[in-house]
């Protein structure tokens, strides 16, 4: 049986929340602040933009 896509889409925030809380945690630990400032820079701009698309694909899903 296929999946519908609203199913793949709440599948898809589920594991970006899995990432997000991973990178979380991963930039409050030792080895984050053992980075160049400018890798550092890169992934707290990926958590902003993976946090945004969570948001957007909240979003969507109330719209089912």
């Amino acid at each position: 049986m296929t999946e519908s896509y609203q199913e793949r889409v709440k599948e898809e925030r589920e594991e970006l929340n899995t990432r997000i809380t991973k990178l979380c945690y991963f930039i409050h630990s030792d080895s984050f602040l053992g980075l160049a400032e400018t890798k550092q820079e890169l992934l707290e701009r990926q958590l902003y933009v993976m946090m945004e698309y969570s948001k957007i694909l909240k979003e969507r899903i109330g719209l089912f």
